[in-house]
């Protein structure tokens, strides 16, 4: 009880420097190190959000959402306290408030609303751009560190695949066993392409641009309004290139639709394309971080660190035989880097030959 009494009188401080009239404060979900709560006040509801995370750091999120806000990008505004600011800090902690929006759930099994989320991706990459924040803030940046990242999940895999040999009759060590050295060779090989010469000018390209990616592009932070996809909050962002996005959307929905869908890749990438053309080389450093087994590695990591403590061992073999097909189906795509570019640029130049 004096727990809740100590935060309740915590939030009413920090609700105390906003310029509204605050009611009632309900508590929506607090996980991951974060919480929010629906705030009834006299200029409508909003949300309060608390991340434990260095305030420096929310001030560089909270900057790039509301340059997002000024350059027109379908993304809740962002309140500043009756003294600008537009977030606080309080040791390892950081607030930010926003509108809070309610509209449609967007799918991804909805293969229009997918449409208009890569259509969306395209529009924040480039909305991105110029991006300066405030010397107080702290940033982050994933740039030119793909080789570690790469380098590390391999090790990890290697390591997973010796322990899955001192059990050699598990049904999960069975099945992983089997699909090990072909997915650490597509890693090797993904790998070694980060040397090739496009991923280096990408990223001095990004560094101008003074561009940023979301980290973890996930439809959770969206809904849909007026038939458009509508952002609630910018959860998260960092230094690196557009596609990290694109790799993250797609293996995400892939994973959902148990199948990676070469057609209809083509047609959000056209989407994407259309609102941020990428050239033949960038579509190269996609290629290379879609062939990597971003999935495969995650479940095994999730399996032997028995990270799912409420999955049992049927749950963890369905994913990993979920993924298994999915990376299987992958192959002809990758396969085919030439064919399906060409397919996405010629979407691009129809549409423009129609107007």
């Amino acid at each position: 009880m004096d727990q809740e009494y100590a935060q309740e009188k915590h939030l009413k401080r920090v609700l105390q420097l906003y310029p509204f009239e605050v009611g009632e404060v309900r508590l929506l979900e607090s996980r991951s190190g974060r919480t929010t709560w629906e705030v009834n006040t006299d200029q409508g509801k909003k949300i309060l959000k608390q991340a434990h995370m260095n305030p420096k750091r929310m001030l560089f999120i909270a900057g790039a959402h509301n340059d997002l806000v000024q350059k027109g990008l379908g993304i809740t505004p962002i309140h500043k306290t009756k003294n600008g600011a537009i977030c606080i800090g309080a040791e390892d902690h950081a607030y930010v408030v926003y509108d809070h929006v309610k509209g449609n759930e967007m799918i991804y099994y909805n293969k229009e609303q997918m449409k208009k989320i890569f259509d969306f991706a395209g529009k924040f990459h480039q909305s991105s751009k110029g991006y300066v924040p405030s010397n107080e803030s702290k940033t982050r940046s994933r740039l030119n560190k793909w080789h570690k990242l790469f380098r590390w999940k391999l090790q990890e895999l290697e390591g997973n695949k010796l322990l899955a040999q001192t059990y050699p009759d598990e049904p999960f060590s069975v099945l992983f066993l089997e699909y090990a050295d072909k997915m650490l060779e597509r890693g090797r090989t993904a790998l070694n392409e980060l040397d090739s010469g496009p991923y280096e000018e990408w990223i001095k390209q990004s560094i101008e641009d003074k561009s940023y990616c979301q980290q973890d592009f996930t439809l959770a932070r969206f809904t849909e309004l007026n038939g458009e996809p509508f952002m609630r909050e910018l959860h998260s962002i960092t230094y690196d290139l557009p596609s990290r996005d694109l790799r993250i959307i797609l293996n995400k929905m892939m994973k959902k639709l148990s199948v990676w869908d070469i057609d209809f890749i083509i047609q959000l990438l056209r989407e994407y394309d259309a609102c941020y053309p990428l050239t033949r080389d960038q579509y190269r450093v996609l290629w290379t971080d879609l062939k990597f087994p971003h999935l495969f590695c995650a479940i095994v990591h999730k399996y032997f660190l028995s990270q799912k403590r409420s999955w049992g061992d049927e749950k963890y073999i369905w994913a990993l035989q979920n993924i298994i097909a999915v990376e299987d189906s992958k192959e002809r795509f990758l396969n085919q880097f030439s064919e399906i570019t060409e397919a996405i640029k010629e979407g691009e130049r129809g549409e423009k030959a129609e107007q």
